[in-house]
This record gives structure tokens, C-alpha cells and sequence, in this order.
């Protein structure tokens, strides 16, 4: 009988350990679970840090676009703004200039008048670098309201057609300035 006993109280005791390990195994399933719940959480916070920072990213890259499109915007504005208040000193030194032609000067006043000359040069040099260009347009060309003003109007055989040049015209990075000053050609 104690053999039997002891098989009883031995296989009693398996049993308890089996149940114990069997609840163990149920916690560390639970654990497991409760893991694999924690672990799917963190991945979708990290998905959702990862979109936030993309959208911050592309905020940024926005942000930085719409400051350079607004500094060269500025950066042009201040060009044509220095422009038009140069551009009638241009013409008044251009026109003093022509008016040299008429008048008989004499050693020291060609001189100073040379001098206005070389100063002009200079002036519209320094236009240029700035990206100020004049246009003169052809006599006989056709009339482009776009880049032509016209003052006045003769009779011609074409009509449309640029007949005289009063003043050039200007652009800054193909913006018309100053639309030239023409005379235009009308019809009989």
C-alpha cells in the first residue's frame, strides 16, 4: 500500500505542479497579451510621431518657400523702386547731353560736358548690374501696347507702326519699368 500511497501522493504532487505551472503559463500568456497590446500602442504613437514630424517637415519646407519667394518679391521691389528714381535723372543727363550738340562750347565746358558723359555711362552701368535694361524700339517696328506708350500720333501709310522714339523704355528681369514713349502711325 505504500507503494501505492506514495504513487498517489506522487502523482498528487505533479498535479499540484502541473496546475501551478499551467497557472504560470496563464499569467505568462497574460503578460504576453498585455506585451503585445503595450508593443502595438507604441508602434501607432510612433506612426503618429513619424506623420506629426513629416507635417512639421513639410511646414517647415513651406514656411522657407513662401520667406524666399517674399525676400526675392522685396528684393525686386527695392530694384524697381531704385530704378524708377533714377530713370529721370537718366533722361534729364540724356537730354543735357543732346543739347551739347547744339551749342557751341568752349575747351572747359567740353570738358564738363565730358564729364556728365562719362558720369551717365556710369550711371547706367550701375543700372545694369542691377538687371535695369533700356529698350529702344525701331522706327517702323509695330506698336506694342505692352512695352509702348504712345504720346502722340501722325499720319503714316501703316498704321500701327512706331514712327519716333521719345524716351526708352526700361525692364528689370523682363518687367517693363517704363514702357517706351513713341510716336505711332495712324491711318489717313
Amino acid at each position: 500500500m505504500k507503494k501505492t500511497d506514495n504513487t498517489k501522493s506522487v502523482q498528487k504532487i505533479k498535479s499540484q505542479e502541473v496546475k501551478q505551472l499551467e497557472s504560470e503559463i496563464a499569467k505568462l500568456e497574460e503578460n504576453i497579451k498585455d506585451l503585445a497590446l503595450t508593443i502595438d500602442k507604441v508602434e501607432d504613437e510612433k506612426l503618429e510621431v513619424i506623420n506629426q514630424l513629416k507635417r512639421a517637415l513639410a511646414d517647415y519646407q513651406n514656411l522657407e518657400t513662401n520667406t524666399q519667394k517674399r525676400l526675392n518679391l522685396l528684393y525686386l521691389q527695392s530694384k524697381k523702386t531704385l530704378a524708377e528714381s533714377l530713370i529721370p535723372i537718366v533722361d534729364d543727363m540724356s537730354m543735357a547731353i543732346k543739347s551739347k550738340e547744339e551749342i557751341n562750347f568752349d575747351e572747359k565746358s567740353i570738358s564738363w560736358a565730358n564729364g556728365v558723359v562719362e558720369l551717365l555711362n556710369k550711371l547706367e552701368r550701375s543700372l545694369g548690374e542691377i538687371g535695369l535694361k533700356k529698350f529702344i524700339p525701331q522706327k517702323g517696328s509695330k506698336f506694342d501696347p505692352s512695352i509702348h506708350e504712345a504720346l502722340t500720333t501722325v499720319e503714316g501709310k501703316t498704321p500701327g507702326e512706331i514712327y519716333d522714339v521719345i524716351q526708352p523704355g526700361y525692364t528689370i528681369d523682363d518687367i517693363v519699368i517704363r514702357p517706351s514713349r513713341v510716336v505711332v502711325t495712324k491711318s489717313k
